[in-house]
């Protein structure tokens, strides 16, 4: 799974809580047990599968192979015609029997029950993220990306060896994650990267900079502007924010069902 995508791909994470006098308050009184679907949906790839697994109580020791869900009843949908059942594997991933190739603008529904419990997911293949006029500015890089309907774009930094082609450092994670608003009439936003490390703002590594644009269905946007509201608080019965966007519908299910293409890596200018 990709690392950019911390629920994902994913491991699934128990709250924490920050009581002062958390051995009063009773763990059942805390937990409550979510069904988790994960999915990186890519194009030109065969597809790795579905995860389906559930959460654990906290006041256990979390044994990874007792979150692992073994008899869902699960299929796919591409465009709304064709089915694809799927089969559990192994460590709670469906899979197909055969090979499953998605292409770019291709619409995959889910369709699983877990205890009788339905769920449902859809997502679309975006394109392979077309990027231009990569530049370094104020110690990150941007590039221009061409949009499409429901896609939504972000980036990360690369250095790399101009001439053996050698990775030295990458980013970890994406400043932010962006699509073109309705207003705008041009075709292309400009997509940025977290800085880099202070040490890579030296002219000497000029030509190492690189960037790779990421493109996703634009349901990603609304989790990444999300996920960081179950962040732990002060009170055990409080809940702060709102709830994390998951794209993945059913009662106690959480999760990602998403589309992702990976664009070139890119010389900055």
């Amino acid at each position: 799974m990709n690392k950019f995508f911390p629920t994902l791909f994913l491991t699934v994470l128990l709250a924490v809580f920050g009581c002062d006098n958390i051995e009063a308050v009773n763990p059942d009184l805390l937990y409550e047990k979510n069904i988790v679907v994960r999915a990186e949906l890519k194009p030109y790839s065969d597809i790795q599968g579905v995860f389906i697994s559930k959460t654990l109580p906290i006041n256990e020791p979390f044994d990874t192979a007792k979150a692992f869900i073994k008899d869902a009843a699960a299929y796919l949908k591409i465009n709304g015609i064709k089915i694809v059942p799927l089969h559990y594997s192994a460590e709670g991933m469906y899979k197909p029997l055969g090979t499953l190739i998605l292409l770019p603008g291709e619409t995959v529904e889910l369709f699983a029950s877990v205890e009788n419990s339905p769920i449902y997911a859809v997502t679309k293949i975006p394109r392979i993220p077309e990027a231009v006029n990569v530049r370094y500015a104020n110690g990150h890089l941007l590039a221009t990306v061409k949009t499409n309907p429901g896609e939504a774009y972000g980036a990360v930094w690369t250095m790399m060896n101009p001439s053996s082609k050698n990775i030295l450092e990458k980013g970890e994670s994406f400043l932010s994650i962006v699509n073109a608003p309705e207003t705008l009439s041009a075709a292309s936003i400009d997509v940025a990267t977290k800085d880099l490390p202070e040490k890579y703002n030296a002219s000497y590594y000029k030509d190492y900079r690189c960037i790779k644009v990421y493109a996703f269905d634009e349901a990603y946007l609304k989790y990444f502007n999300t996920k960081n509201n179950n962040q732990p608080v002060s009170d055990a019965f409080v809940q702060g924010g709102d709830l994390i966007a998951w794209n993945v519908q059913g009662e106690h299910v959480i999760g990602l069902f998403i589309g992702v293409s990976e664009g070139a890596l890119l010389q900055s200018q």
